[in-house]
């Protein structure tokens, strides 16, 4: 039924547009009239369903304070909203200035002698400028937090400053998106060699942010996906036709482990080459998010974990106390390697 509301409202439009010719007034009434039933139509066929009241309740708590625009619910929620305003509307600037360059084309046009080119072209130009001055208006509202939010299936976007929110994590168009197959080391997660210690999180986020900058992202949600965690697999495109999977290459370079073996084969070639610190020892990142801070600080002073603990690179074995316990020390593995720090 939406489909058929755009309809009507566009043949509406076109309506009210062949009412401005200069036909007999009986007629132009008409056609004039025939647009406003089209208009009605295609608001029954819309349904209440698919209406935000919201954004009804804020039109009319502006035009009663109209005396003083500042307090009304509208302007509340544009001031408050300015950044992802601005953010949207940025993001389709491309779109606003081929419009424009249009527009200045038309105009370069109409310097032709006489008024009749002039009024044959003026209609286009404001066409144009309406277009304009509408996607900036609807893309104000929806910015400002009214309209119906449907659920997204996929993003896309330049790759900015705040892109990179963690080592698996990704900010586009205004959502977190989890990196599917991979999982990568928190932030403030340490790994060890010796007695040297790393901050592995810092490093494999610095890496993420590496791998895509100056890219555009697309990013299309899993299936079966939930709501409150969206993961997302995500393609990186450079400029000049690069185009690459961004958790494939994290595991590739070191920096993220392979989760239910989607890019097994990247994170076993990547240790058959020893790319970057193989040999550095820390927690799986599950596991070092259900360790107390006491066995985080004991690993990060003396590189000491429970027994049973999943490491990844090659970790020395528990303290031989802990063999006490009956349970036998974990082998050494190299589930993942990363680059060393600089």
């Amino acid at each position: 039924m939406s489909t058929l509301a755009f309809l009507l409202l566009i043949a509406a439009l076109f309506l009210f547009f062949f009412s401005t010719r200069q036909w007999r007034i009986a007629l132009r009434a008409a056609v004039w009239a025939g647009g406003v039933l089209l208009l009605v139509v295609a608001s029954l066929a819309l349904g209440d369903q698919q209406r935000d009241p919201e954004l009804g309740v804020a039109i009319g708590d502006f035009f009663a304070k109209i005396g003083n625009p500042g307090d009304s619910l509208l302007m509340r929620m544009l001031e408050s909203n300015g950044a992802t305003v601005t953010r949207i509307i940025l993001s389709l600037f491309d779109i606003f200035l081929v419009l424009a360059v249009l527009v200045s084309g038309l105009a370069l046009i109409a310097f032709r002698p006489g008024e009749q080119m002039e009024r044959a072209i003026r209609p286009i130009m404001i066409g144009f400028i309406g277009a304009i001055l509408g996607g900036l208006f609807a893309l104000t509202i929806v910015g400002t937090g009214f309209g119906t939010r449907e659920k997204r299936q996929a993003y896309a976007g330049p790759t900015v400053s705040e892109t990179v929110f963690n080592a698996e994590t990704l900010l586009l168009n205004g959502d977190l998106l989890r990196l599917r197959g991979i999982d990568a080391f928190e932030e403030g997660q340490p790994c060890r060699l010796g007695a040297r210690v790393e901050d592995c999180g810092a490093e494999a986020k610095r890496a993420l942010r590496r791998i895509v900058e100056g890219a555009f992202l697309m990013c299309a949600l899993d299936a079966q996906n939930d709501p409150n965690a969206r993961v997302a697999t995500c393609t990186a495109v450079r400029p000049g036709g690069e185009e690459f999977n961004v958790a494939r290459r994290l595991v590739e370079e070191g920096y993220a482990l392979s989760v239910g073996g989607l890019y097994q084969s990247a994170a076993d070639d990547a240790r058959a080459r020893a790319r970057g610190l193989s040999a550095w020892c820390s927690v799986q990142p599950d596991a070092w998010a259900r360790l107390t801070a006491v066995q985080k600080a004991a690993f990060r002073d003396k590189g000491a974990y429970p027994p049973g603990t999943p490491v990844v690179g090659i970790c020395p074995p528990p303290p031989k106390d802990a063999s006490k316990s009956g349970k036998k020390p974990p082998r050494p593995t190299t589930s993942t390697v990363i680059d060393a720090p600089n």
